[in-house]
């Protein structure tokens, strides 16, 4: 698995834990923060290269029949945004 692919994954896991475990909290920036260092994003995003959206949106539609859709959305825009690529508009 590439470091992109752990990396969204890792977002979907982290989505999908917030929404079940702990409905309505006020600012998860901080608790992504935490997951985050925890997971090792520091030394996957250092391993991604060059991303694309096209990169994202390929990894969004084979990912998203693995969980529940809005994790999956809500991962990509996380990913897209740790990568500095802008979020896609809907």
């Amino acid at each position: 698995m590439s470091p992109l692919e752990q990396l969204f994954a890792l977002e979907v896991e982290f989505h999908r834990r917030l929404r079940m475990e702990a409905p309505g909290t006020g600012d998860a920036a901080a608790i992504h923060t935490s997951y985050a260092l925890q997971s090792g994003y520091e030394q996957l995003l250092q391993h991604v290269g060059r991303v694309t959206g096209p990169d994202i949106e390929s990894l969004r539609e084979r990912l998203s029949l693995a969980g529940d859709a809005r994790d999956v959305l809500n991962a990509r825009d996380s990913v897209m945004k740790l990568v500095g690529i802008r979020p896609i508009e809907t």
